[in-house]
C-alpha cells in the first residue's frame, strides 16, 4: 500500500536539487573504467569521483560526486573529433594520475579497458586530486595536482 498523501508531504519538505557548480574541489576517484554506454551500443571512458572538500565553491558540495564520461569508440568521424582524438584525450587526462614518465598506451580496445582497470586498482586508492569542474565544459574536470593521501 502507498500512502500517496505521505509522499507528497515529504516532496514538499524536500530540499531542491541543484546541480553541482563549477568551482575547484578535492576529489578521489571512486571508479574509473572503460564501459559502454547507456544505449550499449558506444565504448566510453567513466569515472565518478566523490568530493572531499569544497575550496572556492558552497560548502554543502562536500560528500556528493562529480562525473567525467567520453565516448572514445563509435564518435563521428572527422578531422576535428574521431576516436583517436578521443583516445588520446582520455590518456592525456590519465597520465596526469601517474608518476613523471609513466605512460598509458592504447594498441587495441580491451588492452586499453585493461590498462585503465590497472591503474584504477593500483594507484587511484593512494592519491587524491586538485581539480577545476565546470559541468558546462566540453572537458568538465581539469585535474590541477595530485596528491598522496
Amino acid at each position: 500500500m502507498i500512502n500517496n498523501d505521505e509522499i507528497k508531504k515529504q516532496m514538499e519538505a524536500a530540499p531542491e536539487y541543484d546541480d553541482v557548480p563549477a568551482g575547484t574541489y578535492m576529489v578521489v576517484i571512486d571508479k574509473m573504467e572503460i564501459k559502454t554506454t547507456k544505449a550499449g551500443d558506444k565504448l566510453m571512458f567513466a569515472v565518478q569521483m566523490g568530493i572531499t572538500e569544497t575550496i572556492d565553491a558552497p560548502k554543502k558540495q562536500d560528500k556528493r560526486k562529480l562525473f567525467f564520461n567520453r565516448v572514445i569508440c563509435g564518435n563521428k568521424n572527422t578531422e576535428k573529433w574521431n576516436d583517436g582524438i578521443a583516445i588520446k584525450g582520455v590518456i592525456t587526462w590519465i597520465e596526469k594520475l601517474l608518476d613523471e614518465g609513466d605512460t598509458i598506451e592504447f594498441k587495441n580496445y580491451s588492452q586499453f579497458a585493461e590498462e585503465v582497470l590497472d591503474i584504477y586498482q593500483d594507484i587511484c586508492p593512494q592519491i587524491l586530486l586538485k581539480i577545476d569542474y565546470d559541468p558546462d565544459a566540453f572537458n568538465p574536470v581539469s585535474i590541477l595536482a595530485v596528491f598522496d593521501k
